[in-house]
């Protein structure tokens, strides 16, 4: 069916962030790596997302066959202005107001949705109308629930209705649509946005936010809102709180906004919280609407129609945007500053050291084959050697390092037995329980600048939608800090998956993966139209998670032999390092290798 392009004209997609500092570098900044010229760093600013272009769908017109009343409706559903009134205009008069089109949002590549009509009208015994049905099916790439949880999809999976039409005053209008909006890629993209619900670490007053896509219509505040209150996934709860208890209702008409103002009034039940729980969900109501790029830049909140006390906002951790990767040259820890290889000041040659990790002034490597953790101490400053801590043996074939903010380093052998290792800043490990890992291969660890969040990069038996899991874990810890557990949600996050370098933080919610997809997943199918030739399944490429929403970015050619990945803040930030030594950022779109004057391996940035 037709559409008729608004008057408006074009649509940018603009996060406004009214807390102070870190919030705002967060969700911003990127660093680059330079491939030619004079040594430089410093912050580049992301590319704008393309403009997006709000369209009015127009409803059914006089004499459309059963097809192209169906066809018409599924285009309908970016009609979010006026909460999908064309939409409706498609359905029977029963069907029109109990439809409920944000109940399930089915993802799917573009071209891909087939429209067929069943036979021809007919009208059913003791029925004095016409019925006729309409086959629709699709495969899918994810579905949304009324949460905006975004769940892909098993490769192969896929979503296949039948739709039954009737004639009203002699048009054909459909009489049982599912509840549900089926959109491609690119009208998902046009009415759909990613935001956070903002909850607090446990062990650090820092905010953590947990992902939703919710559609861009001002319903969306009273949603984020709601689902503050409703509090944390079970797989994040043990790892942060919330100021309101589970499952607190929030009534009718309590949050309303207003030339770039939020009013929110937080339910009387919320009364008998104590002081400093209230303030905590302040800042948690105010985090998330400023955040929603909303147009928000000031939220009001009162308590039964009653004034709160004004709190300090708080921030997400920020990301430094100007920051080096480190990497191993020659056995030795060096920063990567352009294309030059600048040794680390005063840390010693290691033979065999492998996958650095940096946080502040703390350096470790694999040693021993990978066998043991080592920490560097840099040599003091009259000259003399220092000297360095013993290696801690923890097993065979450890993953790369990873600091968390409390100084605890993450590594574990790669087989586990529903464990892995945490040691402490005093070279102490701790089993600390996974047992949704058991049996499995751990490829990798990365601790979440807030502390609270840890991305594990996992591989199982092939063939399952589990084969490989990039999955965002909420850590447990004791009263002092220290790792108890880590949970994740059960949904396999990356079913599309058929392998896996690793996997690194490239934004609060932003996850960057090496990986080789499914050559006949929808993801494959969505990155070969945008690529415009075939994605390989054979050559591992990056890929940018938003939210669970996977974007392809390419990635060197397959004779780079692609083995390792390094995220900083931004998807420009990425650097890939080869099997060989070689290095890759990604420079735009492309992926450009550095002229180095000696092998580097293992990058990775510092925190």
């Amino acid at each position: 069916m037709p559409e008729g392009p608004r008057a408006a004209g074009p649509r940018r997609r603009v996060v406004l962030v009214a807390l102070a500092g870190g919030l705002g570098a967060a969700l911003s900044g990127c660093a680059r790596i330079p491939t030619s010229g004079p040594v430089r760093s410093g912050g580049v600013v992301e590319p704008d997302e393309e403009p997006g272009y709000r369209v009015d769908p127009v409803g059914p017109v006089p004499g459309a066959t059963p097809e192209d009343v169906v066809r018409g409706f599924l285009l309908a559903g970016v009609g979010v202005d006026d909460e999908f009134g064309a939409a409706r205009a498609f359905l029977s008069d029963p069907r029109r107001a109990s439809w409920r089109p944000t109940a399930l949002t089915v993802v799917h590549p573009a071209g891909a949705l087939q429209v067929v009509q069943q036979g021809q009208p007919s009208a059913q015994p003791g029925e004095q109308e016409e019925q006729v049905t309409v086959a629709v099916g699709t495969p899918v790439t994810a579905e949304v629930d009324d949460t905006g949880r975004y769940r892909p999809a098993a490769v192969g999976q896929r979503r296949d209705v039948v739709m039954t039409l009737v004639r009203e005053q002699g048009q054909w209008r459909i009489d049982d649509a599912p509840d549900l909006l089926m959109l491609d890629e690119s009208r998902f993209s046009r009415v759909f946005t990613e935001r956070s619900v903002m909850f607090v670490a446990r062990a650090a007053d820092v905010l953590v936010p947990d992902p939703r896509w919710l559609l861009d219509r001002p319903a969306t505040a009273t949603a984020l809102v709601e689902q503050v209150l409703d509090g944390p996934p079970e797989w994040l709860a043990r790892a942060v709180v919330s100021g309101a208890p589970t499952g607190t209702a929030l009534p009718d008409n309590s949050v309303s906004v207003s030339r770039g103002v939020a009013t929110v009034d937080l339910p009387s039940s919320l009364q008998r919280q104590r002081s400093a729980l209230l303030r905590q969900l302040q800042q948690q109501t105010s985090a998330t609407l400023l955040a929603a790029g909303l147009g928000i830049t000031q939220v009001d909140l009162t308590l039964d129609g009653g004034e709160l006390t004004d709190v300090a906002p708080q921030s997400l951790p920020a990301v430094a945007d100007d920051e080096m990767p480190v990497v191993v040259s020659q056995d030795r820890v060096c920063r990567l500053v352009g294309a030059q290889l600048m040794p680390l000041e005063g840390l010693p040659v290691v033979p065999g050291a492998s996958s650095p990790a940096v946080r502040g002034d703390v350096v470790v490597v694999l040693v021993g084959g990978r066998t043991a953790l080592q920490r560097l101490e840099p040599a003091p400053l009259d000259g003399q050697v220092a000297q360095q801590p013993a290696a801690v043996p923890l097993g065979a074939d450890l993953t790369p390092p990873s600091i968390d903010p409390l100084g605890w380093v993450w590594t574990t052998p790669a087989a586990s037995g529903g464990t892995v290792l945490a040691v402490s800043a005093a070279g102490a490990p701790t089993e600390v329980s996974a047992p949704w890992l058991a049996g499995r291969r751990v490829i990798a660890m990365r601790a979440a600048p807030d502390g609270a969040r840890m991305l594990v990069t996992s591989t199982g038996q092939g063939g399952q939608p589990d084969a490989v899991r990039v999955d965002v874990a909420g850590i447990a810890r004791a009263g002092d800090g220290t790792p108890v557990a880590l949970s994740a949600d059960t949904a396999p996050p990356t079913p599309w998956l058929v392998g896996v370098a690793g996997a690194v933080w490239v934004g609060p919610t932003s996850v960057a993966v090496l990986g080789t997809v499914a050559a006949d997943s929808a993801q494959a199918a969505s990155a070969s139209q945008t690529a415009g030739e075939a994605v390989s399944g054979a050559v591992p490429t990056v890929w940018l998670l938003e939210g669970g929403r996977a974007t392809y970015l390419g990635g060197p050619p397959a004779e780079a032999g692609a083995a390792t990945i390094a995220g900083g803040a931004g998807r420009q930030s990425i650097v890939v390092g080869g099997a060989n030594g070689s290095i890759w950022p990604r420079e735009g779109s492309r992926w450009l290798e550095l002229i180095l004057q000696a092998p580097a391996f293992d990058p990775a940035y510092p925190s």
